[in-house]
């Protein structure tokens, strides 16, 4: 269920101008520049403590750079998904109840909301699971769900936080071809993995965080 898009292919969409951000004293983010565009896989990689999810976080708007400058296409405005390392499901509910609710969070109900929801379980390929609990999928089948509730709306610009870590083979090759048909049709897409074959095999650009610097 592809939405429209008003953004051409390379258009910036997102630009971070000398971000700053600071926790107790010490700068998690310093002088941080970057351009995201329409149509790309940009990977973000780096050492654990590097501020990858800092950065991601303030690209999603729900972190305030301490100075610095973030500009959004007007397109971005209710169009921006983040998709968190963590799982953020209800696991006494099915597959199809966690999309559902996620759906009608972004108000989506009657036959868009089915529609969507069916769209997402065959696009994650988890139908067959669909009406099961989510405490007995896998660690590889939650991932997918975790990633189908964030597309709910069709993201233009879609950030994922390690959305592969644990994951099996086909649960990353799954992810992975979404990523891939979203920047064929536009979309931004931010990827923060420290698995090399999810880089190679996946994005276009790729940069490194060091000390809260690019690199």
């Amino acid at each position: 269920m592809p939405g429209p898009f008003f953004l051409f292919m390379n258009e910036t969409v997102l630009s971070l101008k000398d971000i700053v951000v600071s926790y107790g004293g010490e700068r998690v983010l310093d002088g941080v520049s970057l351009d995201v565009r329409a149509g790309e896989v940009l990977g973000i990689c780096g050492r654990n403590g590097a501020g990858k999810t800092t950065l991601i976080s303030v690209m999603a708007g729900t972190l305030k750079p301490a100075s610095g400058e973030v500009i959004r296409a007007a397109e971005l405005r209710g169009q921006t998904c983040l998709v968190p390392q963590d799982i953020a499901l209800y696991p006494s509910l099915t597959g199809r109840q966690n999309l559902d609710f996620w759906a009608e969070t972004y108000g989506l109900t009657g036959k868009r909301k089915r529609a969507r929801v069916d769209y997402l379980l065959g696009l994650m390929d988890l139908k067959e699971k669909a009406n099961k609990r989510v405490e007995t999928y896998s660690g590889g089948m939650k991932r997918r769900l975790n990633m189908a509730a964030g597309l709910v709306i069709t993201p233009k610009l879609l950030l994922l936080d390690e959305p592969t870590v644990g994951a099996d083979d086909r649960s990353v090759s799954v992810m992975l071809g979404t990523v891939r048909r979203m920047s064929e049709r536009g979309t931004a897409v931010v990827l923060i993995t420290h698995i090399t074959a999810d880089r190679e095999g996946v994005c276009d650009r790729v940069v490194t965080l060091d000390g809260g610097k690019l690199v």
